[in-house]
Parts: C-alpha cells; structure tokens; sequence
C-alpha cells in the first residue's frame, strides 16, 4: 500500500517536532527512551511515515506533555491512521493524485485556476473520460473507468455539510476547447454553470478580450485549512509530475496570482452567461 501522507500526519509530525525541540532534546534521546530508532522518528516528524498511538504516547511521556495535550494529539494520531476512500485505489491513480485527493477531502478552501479544462471537481463523466482518452498516458478502459469512477467520487466534496467554499477561475479557452463530442462539451459546460450556482461555489472566467495574465504559465490550487497552523498548500500538476513548493515565497505569489486573477475575470453572474452561452452554441 502507497504511504499517502495526509494533513492529520503532518499536524502530527509538526507537534511532535516542536515539543520535542521545546525541550532541547535530541531526536537520538526521544527515540531511545521512546524505544524506536532515530532514522524512524525523524521520517515521523517529516511526515514521511506514519506512527503507531503506543509510539505517540511514549514520546508524549517523554516529553512530560500535559494530560490535554496527550489525549489531543492521540486523537490526531487515531484519525491519522484511518484510511481515506481513495485507498481502495491504490495501484489504479497515481500516488501523487492519491496525496492531492487526501489534502483536498480535508480541505476548507479551495482556489482553483484551469487554463485549458474544466476541474475535475466539475467535470461530468462524458468530459472526464474523454481527457482521460487524449491524455498523455496510454490508458486501458479498464484504467479510464477507474479513473472516472475516482473522479466521480472526489465530487461528493461539494455536497457535503461541511462543504469547502470553492474558488474557482477559468481562462476563457477552458471553455471554448471542445472536449469529447458537441454534445459532451455542451454537457459539461451546462452542468459548470449549474454547480456555479450552488451555495460555497463561485466560478469566473477570463475572457480572451483580457490578454496576458498571471495564471499563463498554467493551473494551479491553492488548499486553506480550518486549522490556523496548517499552512496553505499549493498543489501545481505538471509533465514532469507533480508539485506541492512549500515555502512561503512560494505560496504567497499563488495567493497573490489568485486574487489577480479573481480581478481581471468577469464577475460570477457574467461568467455564467457566458458559460451557458457557450454551450448553447454546441447544441
């Protein structure tokens, strides 16, 4: 089974590491007394590994955490270990995407810019399968159902109660590309405005009228969380695989791109006109 890192695991790993460095030990000395080998605490506080609660709680003795602390933490380490939906997956999506499915199902907020598709998060099964079939990969039919059943999954998000507000702006070429038959692409695009007028759902377009725009260089998300110490992570897909760059440097100019791009877009009301426009023209 891949070892798919997700948000629970890093809020793990980060408590750990900074309660141990609070005290000034050593990761030799934590893991000794902890009775684990260094190498494996240090892959546990970089998020790489999973950790065992018996292991959790020996290093929270160690530490001399408070009661609070411990059965928080424990809490955290539980859930880390619990198995997300996309697991039965594995060996059928790539890790990489598996990775992006956990950080995304734990998501607050998503912002999300496409330059030449749909997101997938929108996507009908017709849209979806036919990207899939002019993809890169040379996929089976047996590899692309699996794939539109993932696809088809991942969007249970939008309907659930505690649904993430969902950001999303599209270059206007996203729409206006035809994928799949006249008839799928009037599809997708009927369903795109559709679920932009669902509650938490805000979709704009960038008209070609625009020009240049900071989202040229390609799609990229940008994933908030609820907690104030998770950072934000950027996820950006590319050929040569895909990213997720940490730093802060990093990130704020994703941020900053984002709300340029917001700026230069239509407004919600006018990009769905032109989305439905769009799509009568196919019909």
């Amino acid at each position: 089974m891949p070892n798919w890192p997700t948000l629970r695991r890093r809020r793990l790993a980060r408590e750990l590491s900074n309660l141990r460095e609070s005290i000034g030990m050593t990761i030799e000395d934590a893991a000794r007394r902890a009775g684990i080998s260094p190498s494996h605490l240090s892959r546990v506080e970089r998020a790489l590994v999973g950790v065992r609660v018996p292991v959790v709680k020996a290093l929270l003795t160690t530490y001399g955490t408070s009661a609070a602390t411990v059965a928080s933490l424990v809490e955290v380490a539980e859930s880390a270990s619990q198995r997300g939906w996309w697991h039965r997956y594995a060996g059928s999506i790539p890790d990489e995407y598996a990775t992006y499915i956990g950080f995304e199902s734990d998501a607050a907020r998503i912002w999300n810019f496409e330059l030449i598709s749909v997101p997938g998060l929108m996507q009908t099964e017709g849209y979806t399968r036919a990207v899939l079939q002019g993809g890169v990969a040379r996929l089976t039919e047996e590899e692309i159902e699996r794939r539109v059943e993932v696809r088809m999954r991942r969007q249970t998000l939008l309907r659930r109660e505690d649904a993430p507000a969902v950001w999303v702006v599209l270059d206007e070429a996203a729409i206006r590309r035809r994928v799949g038959s006249p008839l799928t692409m009037a599809e997708q695009l009927s369903q795109l405005a559709d679920i932009a007028e669902t509650p938490r759902v805000d979709v704009q377009v960038i008209p070609f009228s625009a020009g240049a725009h900071p989202g040229t260089p390609g799609a990229f998300v940008v994933l908030g969380f609820t907690d104030p110490h998770d950072r934000e992570i950027v996820y950006i897909e590319t050929m040569a695989g895909d990213l997720y760059p940490e730093g802060d440097a990093e990130t704020s100019r994703a941020v900053q791109a984002f709300d340029r791009l917001r700026a230069m877009a239509l407004s919600p009301d006018d990009s769905a006109s032109m989305i439905r426009d769009a799509a009568e023209e196919l019909t």
